[in-house]
């Protein structure tokens, strides 16, 4: 889901959360030394090599290594994070900006503005909260370990099996999860759809007195949503909670086999207050691994939604051609939007250049489909559209629009200035050009009325 800076910096956040988490386990090699020299003021009376103030300077300076280290934790983790969000955001909208008209046509718009908003930001929180954190306090584990088996196998044995044993209770789980997870996703595209289609159709539905059926339906739809959500967040919870349950077990191993080897004098009991103190604070990272893996399997499913976009094929084609003349010829043509539904069949004709050519015919027969397929919205299954003799779809569609001026049938203005709206067909065009086209589109006289003229 990365670029392959973003994919470098995620490594670095990760390396940097092990660290952090490291310094945070200073604090407790400092409380056994506390703890030792306790132990032996106890035991013979001796005093204390290191005095309180020496104790309380570790403390102060460990402090500022423990903010140090997350400090830039945080500065590499969250910056680079919301650097790659940023990019995955303009190269998703790039690339929907370069995809044929066909593939909106086959996709659900709410659902692309689902996967380019609610998508991204659930990635994006995944990136900077879930995943990093995920991989560094399994990396820091590891260590930790290690350390335990290298002091006492025996303690480290009881503390460690509970962590293989709930990491494979989550992961066992992930194709239920995630199966969960796209029942949810699907859930509330259906709940956006239905509530989009009533605030666009508002007007009619009131105007055909369908306001109650309308709102049951979409109560329905919404109902449903939230029935799947429960079970969805019923499905995770579940799991991650009883592994996060299973994990506490560890601490009463720990404890029994710690007694007893205390009880048999085969451990000191310094070794044994480590081991408790250790696994205390080892089991907390752990706890928020296993909500963090939970999370990880659900931003796979987003993954995947983005991923069937960026594999998309765009519409290619050279930039430079040179048409002999602005004759529009369909050859043979034929089109379909979706199969076995043919739109146009074997339809050839020539629209001169000079000349006004009108497409008439009734409602549904093609007429703007051929108008769209001129200007290679849409490519032909069969035959071909040249422009001056050159094939359009060997022409990459923005360089060949710039031969068509075109009034589509729905209006649409940004929300900008009358002049920026106009200046959309020309981006480079002057102030004095804008208004020429102004004047010549007949719009002059009612634009120098409103508020603030063309700068309303």
């Amino acid at each position: 889901a990365l670029t392959e800076k973003g994919a470098k910096d995620l490594i670095k956040a990760t390396l940097l959360t092990v660290f952090a988490n490291i310094t945070l386990m200073v604090p407790v090699c400092l409380l056994i030394l506390v703890l030792r020299d306790m132990i032996q003021f106890m035991e013979n009376g001796r005093e204390p090599g290191v005095t309180i103030l020496i104790y309380t300077l570790m403390a102060v300076l460990i402090g500022a290594v423990i903010y140090g280290a997350h400090w830039v934790q945080y500065k590499s983790l969250y910056l680079a994070t919301y650097l790659e969000s940023a990019n995955r955001r303009i190269s998703l909208a790039e690339k929907l900006r370069r995809l044929p008209l066909s593939f909106f046509g086959q996709r659900d718009l709410s659902d692309l503005t689902s996967t380019m908003m609610s998508d991204c930001s659930f990635l994006e929180q995944a990136f900077s909260h879930y995943i990093p954190q995920l991989f560094g306090t399994l990396i820091f584990t590891v260590l930790i370990s290690g350390g335990m088996l290298c002091m006492d196998w025996r303690l480290a044995l009881a503390a460690i099996w509970v962590i293989p044993v709930s990491l494979i209770i989550v992961f066992v789980s992930r194709s239920f999860q995630e199966r969960f997870s796209t029942k949810n996703l699907l859930a509330k595209r259906a709940s956006t759809d239905a509530l989009q289609e009533v605030l666009e159709t508002v007007k009619d539905i009131k105007a055909c007195n369908q306001k109650d059926r309308y709102m049951s339906n979409l109560q329905k739809t919404m109902d449903y949503g939230e029935k799947v959500m429960i079970r969805s967040e019923l499905a995770t919870g579940v799991c991650v909670t009883s592994a996060q349950a299973f994990l506490k077990i560890g601490i009463a191993t720990t404890v029994l086999t710690g007694v007893s080897l205390l009880a048999a004098g085969k451990v000191d009991l310094l070794v044994f207050l480590v081991f408790l103190i250790v696994v205390s604070r080892v089991y907390d990272p752990l706890n928020i691994c296993l909500m963090n893996m939970a999370a990880a399997f659900s931003a796979k499913v987003r993954i995947e939604r983005m991923r069937q976009i960026e594999e998309q094929k765009v519409q290619l084609g050279t930039e430079e051609y040179d048409p002999q003349g602005y004759d529009i010829v369909f050859d043979h043509v034929s089109f379909a939007y979706n199969k076995n539904e043919g739109v146009l069949s074997d339809v050839s004709f020539c629209a001169k250049q000079g000349q006004v050519t009108a497409l008439v015919g009734p409602s549904g027969g093609g007429k703007s489909t051929a108008a769209k397929l001129a200007a290679r919205f849409w490519d032909v299954e069969k035959g071909k559209i040249t422009l001056g003799g050159v094939d359009v779809s060997q022409v990459e569609p923005e360089a060949l629009l710039k031969n068509y001026a075109i009034v589509f049938q729905d209006v649409v203005l940004f929300h900008d200035t009358i002049m920026e709206n106009i200046r959309l067909g020309k981006r480079d065009a002057s102030d004095e050009e804008v208004l020429q086209a102004a004047r010549a589109a007949q719009c002059d006289s009612f634009v120098k009325k409103l508020p603030e003229g063309y700068e309303t």
